[in-house]
């Protein structure tokens, strides 16, 4: 098992490994995902280490939010494009809509004994089979938290302080591989943040954040890559707006 060493960037370490040759990352699209993935690959390219990037983005909601794709793709291409040093590979994993947990919610039971929906089964699996198969030594999720004093109406799991019982949410083994999630107890603000110091504006700008379901537009007649405009209601929009405002 290979030793972690750490980056630290504005008092949040980012944990890799001298040792790695491949690695995995689920990115979205969103804000969050975007900038693990490019911190990583800027982590490797300065320390030339030679380490594959595996990218899982998963296709949900195709009927009600086509667009997703494109917003996944989008930020694949970006990073590819900057980092051609750097070996890239993309996994697409298909949810059907009616796994998804607003549909039916936690009402299936994975085989750890959690409570969870259809759709958590399925990023945890395909993330598992794709470490697997192409022998990964570590899975990364650019998963944050909640903001602070202020209620958005973000999911309640994720209103948690790191502490003695809960820190090792961060750095888990699983499968005899390392499961990160270093961004789990940052705040949005400091994500945007990001963005500006590192001076990767074109980045965020193109990612996208809004969960919502826009009238009028759908799988009947998205074409890609089309205008999308953000619904301004969700939780999403809502956190991305506060965290904007927050570091101006």
């Amino acid at each position: 098992m290979s030793n972690l060493s750490f980056y630290n960037i504005d008092k949040v370490d980012i944990p890799f490994s001298y040792d790695w040759k491949k690695i995995c990352i689920s990115i979205s699209g969103g804000a969050d995902s975007a900038l693990l993935g490019y911190l990583l690959a800027d982590i490797f390219q300065k320390n030339k280490l030679n380490i594959e990037m595996h990218v899982i983005s998963h296709i949900r909601c195709w009927k009600t939010k086509p667009w997703q794709r494109d917003n996944s793709m989008a930020v694949y291409k970006w990073l590819c494009d900057r980092f051609p040093n750097i070996t890239f590979k993309r996994y697409e994993n298909f949810i059907a809509p009616d796994l998804e947990y607003a549909h039916t919610g936690p009402n299936l039971t994975d085989e750890y004994g959690k409570k969870v929906s259809g759709d958590n089964i399925e990023i945890r699996a395909f993330a598992e089979y794709v470490c697997d198969q192409n022998q990964c030594e570590a899975y990364y999720n650019g998963v944050t938290r909640n903001p602070r004093n202020i209620s958005l109406g973000g999911m309640r799991e994720r209103d948690i302080e790191i502490n003695e019982d809960n820190k090792h949410l961060q750095i888990m083994r699983h499968m005899n591989k390392w499961a990160l999630h270093p961004l789990r107890f940052v705040e949005k603000d400091w994500v945007v943040q990001q963005y500006m110091t590192q001076n990767i504006q074109d980045l965020f700008d193109i990612t996208r954040s809004c969960e919502g379901e826009i009238q009028g537009i759908n799988h009947t007649n998205y074409v890609s890559n089309q205008y999308v405009p953000e619904c301004g209601e969700c939780f999403w929009c809502k956190e991305r707006k506060w965290a904007i405002e927050k570091i101006k």
